[in-house]
């Protein structure tokens, strides 16, 4: 008995690693388009940075990272305009861009001021909200379920973390606009820098092991039961 329930965690155990690392290689950040910044910086996909709070990780054009996949969430998430349901199975990512430390006078444009070719990123499903509020409180309070793994959040909000302009239409400041699976957006910063929340549908699916490993468990419990009965 002792040996059946070896192998079968062994084989159930490799199946599992197997089914999970497949889903985390998932990129849920498809592409990204745009004319570079003014500073010569262009839009990019990069790996989630470890901190993500001001002046930490800055760049000279817009970029993009993934955070949490699959998350369900347990309560109603609020977002620019409304809010996701609970229950809703979600994907996570960060847009930003960020002059860097101590630096309050070199401006930076991509896709909004005198520079005015947007930046676009596409997801593999639509986007379902963007948190993009003025003072980031709608990111902060998404952080501990909705931040990457091992990457460090601001605390509280401040001045200027996410958008200063109409989010909406597109005028010399900040802004963005959605269609379906795809964001368009322009950010213009000194210090400090532009940060938003996308929330997108997960379309990334359950590990097909797990539920295996539930039903292998139960098999193993009855054998163990019809054992000690036969004794």
């Amino acid at each position: 008995m002792k040996t059946l329930i070896k192998k079968y965690f062994c084989a159930v155990g490799l199946s599992c690693a197997g089914m999970l690392l497949a889903t985390n290689a998932n990129a849920v950040l498809v592409s990204t388009n745009g004319s570079l910044s003014s500073a010569g910086g262009a839009a990019a996909i990069i790996a989630a940075p470890a901190d993500a709070s001001d002046d930490a990780a800055f760049n000279f054009g817009i970029q993009a990272f993934n955070e949490v996949i699959g998350h369900v969430l347990a309560a109603n998430l609020m977002v620019d305009g409304g809010i996701v349901a609970a229950g809703t199975r979600v994907d996570s990512h960060m847009i930003f861009l960020n002059s860097g430390p101590g630096n309050s006078t070199a401006l930076i444009e991509h896709g909004a001021g005198g520079n005015q070719n947007a930046a676009e990123f596409t997801f593999n499903a639509d986007i379902v909200g963007v948190m993009s509020n003025s003072n980031g409180s709608l990111e902060v309070a998404s952080s501990a379920f909705l931040g990457a793994a091992g990457t460090t959040y601001p605390g509280s909000p401040f001045a200027a973390r996410g958008l200063e302009g109409n989010p909406f239409d597109n005028t010399a400041n900040d802004w963005y606009l959605v269609s379906g699976s795809m964001i368009s957006l322009g950010m213009r910063v000194t210090e400090p820098g532009d940060w938003i929340r996308v929330v997108t549908v997960s379309t990334v699916p359950i590990p097909a092991a797990l539920p295996l490993l539930g039903g292998g468990l139960a098999a193993l419990g009855f054998m163990g039961w019809r054992r000690k009965r036969a004794a």
